[in-house]
């Protein structure tokens, strides 16, 4: 069976030592390097090359102003951008911010941190929606792949949902495809014709907020050399989706609130508000009504955002859905002439029969590395990673720990498996991982900010899993 192919970087920076040092580093991970000095010669890589993501410098020849990101975002937009600069600056980070980079890091970085970014990224970057592939699939209109009672119910909300104006609260584990519905409703509305515009509640910090959200006028900080503006005016007339909504801070809130109440935001320095004419779809993996008893949500702005309310069920309430999700990512992932045909009947039966705590997203990861793995016709149970190939422990009401890999008893719910009072879940995760944030933030189909509250809310230190063997 042919290698999958190694993962193309273009690194564009005019620091020689700095290129060649983290080239080769890079090439050791197992990526393919270009390396470039100026913006020039990366645009002439990236017309002429396929690469899957670009790491570089702002302050280079030919990129002084951005020139290389503005036209990486209109000519290239399907390549991530992760810059590494030496010379920060908050206009330039805003600007980079709303040209759509994956990632702002700034010199020194640790090589270790860059290598988690690249990952992130490029698993982000991975096809994971769900689209039409197989013509024995039962695919939506929407491109939803299930033919479960439950997805049959979904989709007949979406039809409803999307004839009307209100805002839309979308709830529901990680990796349950929230931002595949929202997408869904958009394009079955009437404003399907006009921007979709996602807000990324846990990528933006809080300090740039406000200008990433609202925009700013010249002069109003020093560096503002120029008006620019913010996401929300690119949504006007469409949607605007906001990702993991709960993950808003409370000082940004109300902010919120008196957006969607009067369609009216104030860009930074401007004294006059401008009107918007934009639908508002959020989505959280929070119960919300729990934040909002506990305090750290506010009342009134959960009122504005659910006035109406889809719950995405979890894959383990999906029956067959794991079956048919498993065959279109099997049909994405193969590789040309492989020999691989299908799955043998004990993996079908396997793949049914486990809990799927990350939903969609983990069973695609599943299945990448199976195929990965598998040198026969069909791929079987062994070829699965091992918390999944492993048959359920007898009755067990948590995670267990066996042979060095995780193995979830079949009652485990996600609530218990996020619990407070069993921690042994996120300890195996990070054992699999070797203490590894990004990778088992995927698996556990969590964000790293998520990940990092559960890890501290256990007392549990990723540090001590690094270097295991």
């Amino acid at each position: 069976m042919n290698e999958p192919p190694q993962a193309q970087l273009l690194l564009a920076d005019d620091e020689p030592l700095y290129l060649e040092t983290t080239a080769q580093l890079l090439r050791k991970a197992g990526y393919l390097c270009h390396c470039v000095s100026d913006a020039a010669a990366a645009i002439q890589i990236l017309r002429s090359q396929p690469i899957d993501l670009l790491l570089t410098d702002l302050n280079m020849p030919g990129n002084f102003k951005l020139e290389l990101l503005r036209w990486g975002r209109q000519s290239r937009p399907q390549v991530p951008v992760l810059v590494v600069t030496g010379v920060p600056s908050l206009p330039t980070a805003i600007e980079s911010v709303r040209l759509g980079i994956a990632d702002y890091l700034v010199k020194p970085v640790k090589f270790e941190v860059l290598l988690q970014s690249i990952e992130r990224v490029l698993s982000s970057q991975r096809p994971g929606g769900q689209q039409i592939s197989k013509p024995d699939a039962a695919v939506s209109a929407h491109g939803i792949i299930g033919s479960s009672q439950p997805i049959r119910s979904l989709l007949e909300l979406i039809d409803r949902v999307a004839q009307s104006d209100a805002n839309v609260l979308i709830s529901g584990e990680s990796g349950t495809g929230k931002e595949l519905v929202a997408q869904a409703i958009h394009r079955a509305s009437t404003r399907g014709k006009h921007p979709f515009q996602v807000v990324d509640c846990t990528a933006i910090p809080e300090s740039l907020f406000e200008s990433v959200l609202f925009g700013h006028v010249k002069g109003s900080f020093t560096g503002a050399v120029d008006n620019q503006d913010g996401l929300l005016k690119r949504s006007n007339g469409g949607t605007a989706f906001f990702d993991e909504i709960g993950e808003l801070p409370m000082t940004l809130q109300p902010k919120l609130l008196r957006l969607i109440q009067e369609q009216t935001f104030v860009p930074v320095g401007r004294s006059e508000p401008l009107k918007l004419n934009t639908r508002f779809l959020c989505a959280t993996n929070r119960n919300l009504i729990q934040e909002v008893e506990a305090g750290k949500f506010r009342r009134d702005l959960f009122y504005r955002l659910s006035v109406l309310h889809l719950e995405l069920p979890p894959l383990r309430d999906r029956g067959d859905d794991v079956i048919e999700l498993a065959e279109h990512f099997l049909s994405q992932l193969l590789p040309p002439a492989s020999p691989i045909e299908g799955f043998t009947d004990a993996c079908r039966e396997r793949l049914r029969g486990y809990h799927w705590p990350g939903n969609v997203r983990e069973l695609r990861n599943a299945i990448e590395s199976a195929v990965a793995l598998c040198s026969t016709a069909r791929i079987d149970t062994a070829n699965l990673p091992a918390w999944i190939a492993s048959p359920p422990a007898a009755t067990v009401s948590g995670a267990a720990v066996a042979n060095d890999h995780l193995l979830v008893a079949g009652e485990l719910s996600r609530q218990e498996a996020l619990g407070s009072t069993d921690k042994r879940y996120f300890e195996a995760l990070l054992k699999q991982y070797h203490g590894n944030i990004s990778r088992a933030a995927r698996h556990a189909g969590l964000s790293r900010q998520s990940l990092h509250k559960l890890l501290n809310k256990h007392r549990i230190s990723a540090a001590q899993f690094r270097g295991r063997d």
